[in-house]
């Protein structure tokens, strides 16, 4: 598979049409066919269900559309590089984070890039851990500040500094709970949730702390992946949950949202800088991370 293969893979992918497909990469329609036939024929497999609507990948074809990603990227990352170098290109990265990082820590260390590279133009992506890793993987992100370790042999560290934030239990000001002199796991276990979906790293910890006691928690009644979306539930129903302080610090300082004192789920996270282990950083990529470095400096035992 080479960039022009994995190119007319992933427009037939998208575009579920061969034609459609060719007219996208500036093709011939017998032209795209027969380089996907040849495709086909390298693997010894069909990518492709053809139907009198169009195309649909096969099991093979969707397997190996996260390759043809890659490939897609990388040929583009090589190109961004040798325009920077060349300075016919004023410089993009493309940065992930989760919530608790993008909106302080991330846009500090932007800030003071854009002092020496006003010309660098920056995509950020806001995610959970999950998503920044496929992001990585597929080369739509250059750089994600993570709290999840990585074991992935495709991964590797961009900074060797590391932060820190800490998740702790809210509720909103006039939640029940607060009236109890002491709230301990077993309260909070019966308590409604709104959380993140399940399998991310925050309620596989979330689970473990109540495991780890032996206590089976209610499942979360409310479920999102928006950080805005589990706030508003929370402020609007008795129901709580667990974040970053950095992501209700504006609530709590209105008297909107309180800290519910649980020891147990207090839970200080430590971030590292991660990038693909393989191609090649841009410039402009290299540059934002000493600017990561450089602000994450004395920071060891601080939090964002």
């Amino acid at each position: 598979m080479d960039v022009r293969s994995a190119a007319i893979l992933l427009e037939c992918a998208n575009t579920g049409s061969l034609g459609r497909a060719a007219l996208a990469l500036n093709m011939t329609q017998p032209a795209a066919t027969r380089m996907l036939k040849r495709l086909e024929d390298g693997y010894g497999v069909p990518l492709f269900h053809r139907t009198t609507r169009g195309v649909v990948p096969t099991v093979y074809g969707e397997a190996l559309l996260p390759y043809a990603k890659l490939v897609v990227s990388e040929i583009g990352n090589a190109d961004t590089v040798i325009r920077e170098m060349r300075g016919a290109s004023r410089g993009l990265v493309r940065v992930g984070g989760v919530a608790s990082v993008v909106g302080g820590f991330l846009i500090a260390a932007i800030s003071e890039m854009r002092r020496r590279h006003p010309e660098v133009q920056f995509q950020i992506v806001e995610e959970l851990e999950d998503r920044l890793l496929e992001g990585l993987k597929g080369g739509e992100i250059d750089i994600a500040i993570s709290p999840e370790p990585y074991a992935d042999d495709e991964i590797t560290l961009a900074a060797p500094e590391a932060l820190h934030d800490l998740v702790v239990v809210f509720a909103r000001a006039n939640h029940p709970i607060l009236n109890r002199s002491s709230v301990g796991l077993e309260d909070v276990a019966q308590q409604d949730w709104a959380m993140p979906p399940s399998g991310t790293p925050v309620v596989r910890e979330w689970l473990r702390r109540f495991h780890g006691r032996s206590i089976e928690p209610r499942m979360p009644c409310l479920v999102s992946r928006s950080v805005q979306v589990i706030k508003s539930a929370v402020m609007a129903e008795d129901m709580l949950c667990w974040m970053p302080q950095p992501l209700v610090r504006m609530e709590v300082e209105k008297g909107e949202m309180v800290r519910v004192p649980v020891p147990e789920l207090d839970w200080r996270r430590t971030f590292r800088t991660y990038r693909r282990k393989k191609g090649l950083m841009t410039p402009s990529a290299a540059s934002l991370v000493q600017c990561i470095q450089r602000l994450g400096e004395g920071r060891e035992d601080a939090l964002i």
